[in-house]
């Protein structure tokens, strides 16, 4: 491993491809410096420079040293220049959908918080077609959604995949119905065209050639939910909405298989990267857990 300074030694020669002009910029006798650089040689076990050409050339093994080193300093300079790029987001304004800010921010802020002591967190609400101008406009910092963005002047972290599932009553007249096409001539309670799980449905109904008969449009995810339990009709879930419907006693749920939701934070900032990964780590743990 290599102090300080014999790595100014070794960058010195380098540089200057002779041991005298080495020894003029360091300060120091040029005897001095050869037996420095021999020692430092002899703890490698091996020349790091041939000293038979003028100028000096690093040796096959110098030259693998230096790689290292170049790359070292990069990583070096690259963690720094993250730290510091986060110590001057002392604030942070997180937006999110109306359903996460209500049912899965809450549970996630805490640990964010106490990995982030120093931060000023705030928490806005946006939907889906608006949040895309929030970020742009720099209303907020980063954003929590289930959709994947095509915006290329955004940036995006994938979390992970979030299930969909048809709830529908238990019923005699539905227990026999296993797949989506058995539902065809149940009224199907959904969000409005642009919200996020509508749009996930659409691709859903396409995937599957499924054309309800009978459709009616619902202000939220747990509107559909309380007529589905009503025996009204079926609706659609997110797995992460599952475990907050309260008692399911009365309901059943298929699994749609495919992906048709995938949690991400988008942001437009990429010095907001260490912070978002690790509040993507946070974000996926809790999620992964109220799946199970």
């Amino acid at each position: 491993m290599l102090d300080d300074k014999s790595l100014k030694i070794l960058k010195t020669i380098n540089i200057y491809k002779n041991i005298s002009k080495a020894a003029d910029k360091l300060y120091t006798a040029q005897p001095n410096l050869s037996r420095l650089l021999k020692k430092i040689e002899k703890n490698f076990g091996y020349d790091i420079f041939n000293r038979s050409t003028s100028p000096m050339t690093l040796t096959k093994e110098g030259e693998i040293l230096f790689e290292y080193i170049n790359k070292f300093e990069k990583l070096e300079n690259d963690m720094y220049e993250k730290i510091n790029n986060l110590s001057n987001y002392n604030k942070i304004r997180i937006g999110a959908l109306t359903f996460m800010t209500q049912y899965i921010i809450p549970d996630i802020i805490p640990e964010f918080i106490r990995k982030f002591p120093s931060l000023d967190l705030t928490l806005k609400k946006y939907s889906s077609i608006s949040f895309e101008n929030a970020l742009l406009n720099n209303e907020i910092d980063l954003f929590i959604t289930n959709r994947e963005i095509k915006n290329k002047n955004l940036k995006s972290k994938y979390i992970l995949d979030d299930p969909i599932y048809l709830m529908y009553p238990k019923s005699e007249n539905v227990k026999n119905k296993t797949n989506l096409s058995d539902f065809k001539d149940e009224t199907f309670y959904l969000l409005k065209p642009w919200k996020n799980l509508r749009k996930s449905v659409e691709e859903i109904f396409k995937d599957n050639d499924l054309k309800p008969k009978n459709t009616e449009i619902v202000s939220s995810i747990m509107n559909g939910v309380s007529l589905t339990k009503a025996k009204k009709g079926v609706t659609f879930i997110y797995g992460t909405s599952k475990s907050m419907i309260g008692s399911t006693d009365v309901c059943d749920f298929i699994e749609i298989k495919e992906n048709y939701a995938r949690i991400t934070i988008v942001y437009k900032n990429p010095d907001l990267e260490n912070l978002i990964n690790e509040l993507g780590d946070i974000l996926k743990t809790y999620i992964i857990s109220i799946l199970k």
